[in-house]
């Protein structure tokens, strides 16, 4: 696999890319850390990141402090900072959860006597459109569907639907952004796919308030 990193790309203060690539005009922070995985474009990788082989994609945005383990990361999607999502897991039915039974280098066993470790088996994806609030933890195993909102200082541990908004740890789905509906035209749209001169063109429905009404007419738009 070849990896590239944009020549309109901007690495920051002591950023570190390893074996991934970052795309046209994205912005890596700080002191962050980009370890086998993909950047998209025109994403926003804020100061102190951490992201391991996952793939985040393109105009997405991420805010200082957050850690980003296995997973794949739709368009557009908006993530604060102190959040982490799809850390690795602890198999709690052992009799330690400690890693020395991982890891030969405690000199309690020796290479091929140590467990094999399956932290990040479960799948996580996440979709697009989503924005996940400060302090949040998104664990492995599950899906977070496009234009889902998860409130500051949540737990997710089960599936979040297309356009809720979940709150709590863990983290319910208190009520959805629109009504079914405008939902439904949404996720037959799927405006995050179209290129940015057509979103460019559709602009005045990105500006205000949507309802069903205005959806038709953009999605008539659409077609022409």
């Amino acid at each position: 696999m070849s990896y590239t990193v944009d020549p309109t790309a901007i690495l920051c203060k002591e950023a570190q890319i390893n074996c991934s690539s970052v795309g046209k005009k994205t912005v890596v922070g700080d002191f962050s850390r980009i370890k086998g995985s993909y950047i998209g474009d025109y994403c926003s990788i804020d100061r102190q990141n951490f992201v391991l082989n996952s793939k985040l994609d393109d105009y997405t945005y991420t805010g200082p402090w957050n850690m980003i383990f296995e997973c794949s990361i739709g368009k557009y999607c908006s993530i604060s900072y102190g959040v982490t999502i799809g850390p690795p897991e602890h198999n709690y039915k052992l009799l330690s959860t400690h890693p020395f039974i991982y890891r030969s280098k405690y000199d309690f066993f020796d290479d091929n006597e140590t467990i094999q470790q399956q932290r990040f088996e479960k799948k996580l994806d996440i979709g697009n459109d989503v924005w996940i609030g400060c302090n949040s933890v998104i664990a492995r195993g599950i899906s977070v569907g496009d234009g889902a909102v998860i409130g500051a200082n949540s737990f997710v541990n089960k599936n979040i639907p297309p356009y809720a908004i979940a709150v709590g740890s863990p983290a319910k789905v208190i009520k959805y952004r629109f009504n079914e509906e405008v939902i439904d035209i949404l996720k037959d749209i799927k405006w995050w796919n179209l290129p940015p001169e057509k979103i460019k063109q559709c602009k005045k429905y990105f500006l205000q308030e949507i309802n069903e009404q205005l959806l038709k007419e953009l999605k008539q738009e659409l077609t022409q």
